[in-house]
């Protein structure tokens, strides 16, 4: 059989496939037909399916009949996590879409990403060759923090350059060398802060703040917001809360991307105070910035939330009763803060704080002539000279897009309809996009979009 001449990857990421509803992707049946839609390529192309992390979120699974982990040790456990989704009515066809992908003979390479960490027991890759009927040959996984060289490109998650999000390679690796030998595994792993924060502060809140997790950035600009939303619940563990943003403060730092370590020193301190959140939020926001030291993570009692407290805005707005004035506008002067940058829409955008991009321009080469990466869920395509590229996958998670009316000053009414909207779950939008790559038979890139799934 004659060798094809050319090499085609669509490499997508942050699928975060699972969760307890409501779901980050509530589109599962369009990812499903996207990747039975590369299945038929050209007679001389060869195709390969990348996903670059973050595909089964773990983060957000919990243990049938019991609970979400920041992290899941017990193979045995993250296995049943991982069952729960395949065998989901609303995933399964994702994974029946991978299988038939695999039955064709095509490639499918998977990366890990600081939701799935999971991924790299063992016991865990084989439950999922099981549900694809794949053996280790067909399915190449991508787990040990290594970039994914093909030719002229290069693919990783990218969390490797966001302080609050790396991820404990070295014991992740030690636990798996065990686990492959059937050892009782003597390492533990150190959880990311990001994954902390995840768990003990955004996971509880989605029963009654379905769109939290969907927000970004996860810092410090969420936690204000949260303080306005339960202001009781949130003030009782800010400065640990603080002690967690800490590492993410250090990781806006590092717009050049370098590379994990080089930024350890970098603190909150060496930022500038940001005087119109110090207005409106008072002393909870030098308490943030500046947390006791003395406060560790061993004194954070895991949150509970059964139900919003008395002052929480779900409770306002479900009594149909006002929102002080001064509250919606801290919520608008957070949102605003989050949004004063956002460029989640504009896919060409140079962003010199982009940590990603930085990253991206170090290691674009004579011999790298596209990166890819994805973990930040902000579709990306910029041409940085000399024919090279950077290209960020974006998500097939939902999206949340603040109407501009919402922002305005003295548009309360349109604020509080809105904050409405998301707490009913019905503000999010989708925008599916995914990295299309030609390689010729000499590894050179031949193209490097990013395109869009209808």
């Amino acid at each position: 059989m004659r060798r094809p001449r050319t090499r085609r990857l669509f490499v997508i990421s942050d699928l975060h496939v699972g969760g307890e509803p409501p779901c980050m992707m509530s589109h599962p049946d369009r990812l499903a037909a996207f990747i039975r839609s590369i299945a038929e390529p050209g007679a001389d192309e060869a195709v390969e399916l990348v996903i670059a992390g973050d595909f089964v979120d773990y983060l957000a699974l919990a243990v049938p009949g019991g609970a979400a982990s920041p992290w899941t040790p017990r193979p045995a456990e993250a296995v049943a996590k991982l069952d729960v989704v395949m065998k989901d009515r609303s995933f399964g066809d994702v994974f029946d879409a991978l299988a038939a992908h695999v039955a064709q003979r095509h490639r499918l390479t998977i990366l890990l990403g600081n939701h799935d960490l999971e991924l790299a027991l063992p016991q865990v890759q084989e439950a999922l060759l099981r549900r694809l009927g794949a053996t280790p040959h067909d399915v190449l996984f991508v787990l040990d923090g290594r970039a994914y060289r093909v030719g002229g490109a290069l693919i990783e998650h990218g969390n490797r350059y966001d302080d609050a999000n790396q991820n404990d390679l070295t014991h992740l690796r030690a636990i798996a060398s065990a686990l492959s030998r059937g050892e009782e595994p003597k390492d533990e792993l150190e959880i990311s802060a990001g994954s902390l924060l995840v768990h003990r502060v955004v996971n509880p809140l989605k029963k009654h703040y379905p769109f939290i997790d969907l927000l970004k950035p996860e810092g410090e600009l969420l936690v204000l917001l949260l303080l306005v939303l339960e202001p009781a619940v949130i003030r009782s563990v800010l400065p640990q809360i603080g002690r967690v943003l800490d590492a993410q403060r250090r990781a806006r730092r590092n717009v050049d991307g370098r590379p994990p370590g080089t930024t350890a020193n970098v603190g909150a301190h060496d930022e500038d105070e940001d005087k119109e959140l110090a207005a409106v939020f008072g002393d909870a926001y030098p308490l943030l910035r500046n947390p006791p030291t003395q406060v560790g993570m061993a004194d954070w009692v895991p949150l509970l939330f059964d139900r919003p407290v008395a002052d929480s805005i779900k409770v306002l707005l479900d009594q149909g009763t006002s929102i002080p004035k001064a509250r919606l506008q801290r919520i608008r002067t957070a949102m605003r803060r989050m949004l004063v940058n956002d460029h989640t829409f504009k896919r060409d955008l140079d962003n010199p704080e982009d940590a990603l991009l930085g990253a991206a321009k170090r290691m674009l080469t004579s011999d790298v002539e596209v990166v890819v990466m994805g973990h930040t869920h902000l579709a990306r395509e910029v041409h940085v000279g000399a024919g090279r590229t950077y290209i960020n996958t974006g998500t097939w998670a939902d999206l949340v897009r603040v109407p501009d009316d919402a922002l305005a000053e003295g548009k309360d009414a349109e604020l509080a309809s809105f904050l409405t909207k998301l707490c009913k779950n019905e503000a999010r939008t989708q925008v599916f996009t995914f990295a299309d790559i030609t390689l010729g038979e000499d590894g050179r890139v031949h193209e490097a979009r990013l395109r869009d799934y209808p």
